[in-house]
């Protein structure tokens, strides 16, 4: 019995030894792995494992929420879309101060075509442009868009087409002839011709190529048709503009009228929103 107590104890007693050795005989075959190529690269991808799994694992630890953007009810709403453009005027431009002259029975009898233009009447548009200096308009084109206004009455009754549309337009398309740099001289041309770039629109009113054969006029009645003259072009597009029976003063009319002109609701709305100041300004 005491011999077998004391083998029990020297098994027990080199255990450790034997484990220690076993250690070391796995920390050298581990290290023989290593060195093989195989064997760095499966340590690389066991790290690269272990650090990304402790990364996500502290995130959703630190910040419980974490995870797309959009999670938990805060999906982004879409961008709204730009809302489209409508009209706001419910009425016709503030037809504005009336280019009255005193002699406005004398120039607009007979033909209204014959050219019949009293100097007295001339001076009075003269006077009424002036005294609208305030509004921007350069003074040889507001007597134009006022003269416009005048024969319009007599070739187009029943139109009720003022100035301010004239205006309105003219200001949209070239900034009453000055776009550019340019200006209307004395003898209503300008400096210098106005054409597009698109679609080498003409003059300060910006008359297409085949609309203005249509619609030409001879404003100033000096024998020429002159798209790059402001009184021949104010005179076209009144006669366009009045066509078909169109009445200017209801707002139905005022809009199919400028809409023909260019059909396009930002346009009109352009124009309506200039005509309109003129109108309310130059009665203010």
């Amino acid at each position: 019995m005491l011999h077998l107590l004391r083998r029990l104890a020297r098994r027990l007693a080199l255990l450790p030894w034997r484990a220690l050795k076993a250690a070391g005989r796995g920390v050298r075959a581990a290290w023989r792995a290593l060195r093989a190529p195989a064997g760095r690269l499966g340590v690389q991808v066991a790290l690269t494992v272990l650090a990304v799994t402790g990364a996500l694992a502290a995130g959703w630890l630190v910040v419980p929420g974490a995870g797309p953007a959009w999670s938990f009810g805060t999906e982004p709403s879409p961008e709204a879309e730009e809302a489209p453009l409508v009209l706001t005027p419910e009425d016709a431009p503030a037809a504005g101060l009336p280019a009255e002259t005193d002699d406005l029975d004398e120039a607009a009898t007979g033909s209204p075509t014959d050219g019949t233009t009293t100097q007295a009447g001339a001076t009075d548009l003269d006077s009424w442009a002036r005294s609208l200096a305030h509004l921007g308009i350069p003074e040889r084109v507001l007597v134009a868009y006022g003269r416009a206004e005048l024969v319009s009455a007599v070739e187009n009754p029943g139109c009720n087409l003022s100035w301010t549309t004239l205006a309105g337009i003219g200001a949209t398309e070239t900034n009453h002839g000055t776009t550019g740099g340019n200006r209307v001289q004395a003898d209503g041309t300008t400096l210098t011709p106005i054409r597009g770039a698109d679609y080498d629109e003409m003059g300060p009113m910006q008359f297409l190529p085949s609309t203005w054969e249509t619609w030409k006029a001879d404003g100033d009645k000096d024998g020429l048709f002159n798209p790059d003259d402001i009184d021949d072009a104010v005179t076209a597009a009144a006669n366009y503009l009045c066509h078909g029976d169109r009445d200017l003063a209801t707002p139905d009319g005022w809009q199919k009228a400028v809409n023909s002109y260019n059909p396009r609701d930002d346009y009109v709305q352009k124009v309506f929103d200039r005509a309109d100041q003129y109108g309310r300004t130059s009665t203010a």
